[in-house]
């Protein structure tokens, strides 16, 4: 029963099962390096897409490389032959964790790679080809290799594989869909999402020499960054002497450039280190013709006519344009799950199917977990070895074809709070925060965003303490008190009886509009409507609440006969705030909480404080932050004022500093009035060395549509 109680309600989110993709880190010009990363990436589910890059003796990445690297989302870097030292420098460059090649073969399973897990094969009965023993580079980069120990383990497994007889097959196989062993890592592994993707391209057929590092090198990036699902083009890697022993080659190659013509030429030929008349007299051997047309890629509808022989080919374009967009890799499935405060039980069958032992990725997304902050803590509260991934929660499991996981999906409050005691040792609300609090639970904030309602609430405010002090502050600077400022202030500040008006005075706004705000001052429960009494006998004036006011008036104070305010021809409709609203009037508390409220109008998942005083490790006084919270999942803290004019310089620095300690990624600058153009840019000044973003709002955001 009590679990019930916490029932939070029913929700589709999506599972995707993806291998945990890592980057090989090699020696620059190391053949035995680039060899040995091949071999690694032939064992591995999703090994095909796995890039390889050459760290240079300072421990730099090339730029080319370092773009492979982001594109491929990799998760980990291995360390195939470079000292320790190198090898995690690099590794840190490309903002990864780095294992050595020698964990990942003794352990198997590593903190973010699969090995050895291989999927079950989408064609049975096939065999798979890779590299001749002892092969050239470029039927390891084309095929892939295995050590004698890995092609003993797959012998004995359900994935045959062989070495061919001759190094046509490693070219023929290329053609087919999974006919080498490279090809084969990428079964189930391909995208579920991509993003800025082309659409169909021209094929790409890269030419080497049979030993040519930099060429293999290149071509295995390039192949590794290419679509699994949405490209049909064919990328194939060819020696530039052998093909034209290859009988029928060029048939077969025909097969696969009947493709339907969205894009144009049919195929770029390519090379890093063979010259133009080699490439062009092996176009001709494959029947490619050469063209001048413009590169065109993208999609049709309806689907054009294939396109046929002569194909066409131009020579040594930059191919890496095929393959620049976002992808991840993997398949998806959706879970419904219901949700409980304590924690729920996930349970899905995978949309892989496993045939043996590794570890891959499961990643999360979807609506439990919009508008939370991508902050590790957060992630924990998920799962204990949760982590994110964009906007996915990511765990590290192992290959099962169906799996079971508790998680509990935090509330955007819960949230909030981890977030902020990251980094505090303790905080509480403010005296503002706690008045705001009682406000905010109790009210849709959404109708201080209405024209004339701020101005409506100021009108009604009974002046107290803030009001005095402005008096006595303005007095002092003329010498006209003492120093005993505060006491006078506690003494007298809250001595004076509630305001009450008509709607006719309510704030700058149409006459039509008072008594509307006025009344949905009231229907809040914020003000209450009343009469107004004058006594012949006393000489008072009195507010005397409509639940109160009988058929004859009298004076609440002396009970004298007294008369009830008219106009000219009824009675005059008084409203008074309620106590609390009147004291958070007049304390500066309302001016939060319509920040709330402009930031909620943005983005719905966000969770505030109103206020609050900061304790920070080892500092024993408070710091006092106007606002924080999170907001379409990024932190936010910053400074409220009702005049713009009170934002001096060090105010501003003050407060940007404040934001920074508090790792917010979203500093806010609001103001009731308006915020000039000076203020806005010194503080764009100070959120740009401070690298967080700037907020900024005023009038236009908090009182739209109200009159100057």
């Amino acid at each position: 029963m009590e679990q019930q109680l916490e029932y939070r309600g029913q929700m589709v989110m999506r599972a995707a099962v993806l291998p945990a993709r890592a980057v090989y880190l090699i020696n620059e010009g190391s053949v035995e390096g680039f060899r040995r990363a091949v071999q690694e990436a032939s064992t591995r589910w999703g090994g095909i897409s796995e890039p390889i890059v050459e760290v240079l003796a300072d421990g730099t990445v090339l730029p080319g490389h370092r773009q492979a690297v982001e594109l491929s989302r990799a998760v980990g870097a291995v360390n195939v032959d470079l000292s320790e030292e190198l090898a995690n420098k690099a590794a840190a460059a490309l903002g990864l964790e780095c294992v050595s090649i020698a964990r990942v073969e003794r352990d198997g399973v590593t903190r973010f790679a699969t090995h050895p897990s291989h999927t079950v094969r989408s064609q049975p009965g096939w065999t798979h080809v890779m590299a001749r023993e002892g092969g050239n580079l470029w039927e390891v980069a084309a095929a892939g290799d295995l050590n004698q120990e890995a092609l003993e383990d797959m012998q004995r497994s359900t994935l045959p594989v062989r070495r061919p007889r001759s190094n046509d097959e490693i070219g023929r196989a290329q053609i087919d869909i999974m006919g080498t062993l490279l090809q084969q890592t990428a079964s189930q592994a391909g995208e579920y999402e991509v993003s800025g993707m082309p659409g169909e391209t021209p094929g790409v057929i890269w030419v080497t020499e049979p030993d040519d590092l930099e060429d293999c090198l290149a071509f295995w990036n390039v192949r590794a960054l290419r679509s699994l699902t949405f490209s049909q083009a064919p990328m194939l890697l060819l020696p530039v002497d052998d093909v034209k022993y290859w009988i029928g080659f060029d048939r077969q190659l025909a097969s696969v450039l009947a493709r339907p013509a969205e894009f144009s030429p049919d195929v770029i030929v390519v090379s890093c280190g063979v010259d133009q008349e080699k490439l062009e007299a092996l176009a001709a051997l494959l029947g490619l013709e050469p063209t001048e047309e413009k590169v065109r890629i993208g999609h049709s509808w309806p689907v054009p006519e294939l396109r046929q022989a002569p194909f066409t080919c131009r020579f040594n374009l930059d191919v890496r344009q095929f393959v620049d967009f976002v992808r991840e890799h993997g398949a998806i499935t959706p879970v419904d799950i219901h949700f409980f405060a304590s924690g729920s039980t996930v349970r899905f069958a995978s949309p892989v199917s496993f045939d043996g032992a590794g570890g891959v990725l499961v990643r999360f997304s979807g609506r439990p977990f919009d508008g939370l902050p991508r902050r590790s803590s957060v992630a924990s509260l998920v799962h204990e070895h949760a982590s994110w991934h964009g906007n996915s929660i990511q765990l590290k499991t192992l290959a099962q074809n169906s799996y079971q996981f508790d998680l509990l999906v935090p509330s955007l409050d819960h949230a909030r709070a981890q977030v902020l005691l990251d980094v505090t040792e303790r905080y509480q609300l403010s005296d503002k925060g706690r008045m705001a609090v009682a406000l905010q639970e109790t009210s849709d904030l959404a109708v201080l965003l209405l024209p004339g309602m701020f101005e409506a609430l100021v009108d009604l405010m009974t002046p107290r303490s803030k009001t005095l002090a402005k008096e006595l502050k303005a007095l002092a600077a003329e010498g006209s008190i003492d120093d005993k400022l505060s006491e006078l202030i506690a003494r007298w500040g809250s001595r004076t009886e509630r305001r009450y008006l008509p709607a006719q005075q309510l704030g700058k706004m149409p006459n039509s509009s008072r008594a509307a705000i006025a009344e949905k001052l009231c229907a809040l429960g914020w003000a209450e409507r009343g009469l107004k009494v004058t006594c012949p006998r006393c000489g008072l004036d009195n507010f005397v609440p409509m639940t109160r006011a009988g058929t004859a008036a009298s004076c609440p104070g002396c009970s004298a006969p007294a008369t009830y305010t008219t106009d000219s021809s009824t009675l005059t409709v008084f409203y008074r705030l309620d106590t609390l609203v009147d004291r958070a009037v007049d304390q500066g508390v309302f001016p939060h909480l319509m920040v709330i409220a402009a930031l909620a109008k943005l983005d719905s998942l966000s969770s505030f404080l109103p206020g609050a005083d900061l304790y920070f490790p080892g500092e024993s006084r408070s710091v006092e932050v106007d606002i924080f919270g999170v907001c379409g999942g990024k932190v936010m803290a910053g400074e409220i004022k009702t005049s713009a004019s009170e934002f001096s310089e060090e105010q501003m620095r003050r407060d940007v500093d404040l934001s920074v300690r508090l790792h917010a990624d979203v500093h806010i600058l609001a103001a009731v009035d308006t915020v000039p153009n000076s203020t806005r840019q010194f503080a764009q000044s100070l959120c740009d060395a401070a690298q967080v973003e700037l907020c900024v709002l005023d009038r236009e955001h908090l009182r739209p549509g109200t009159p100057q």
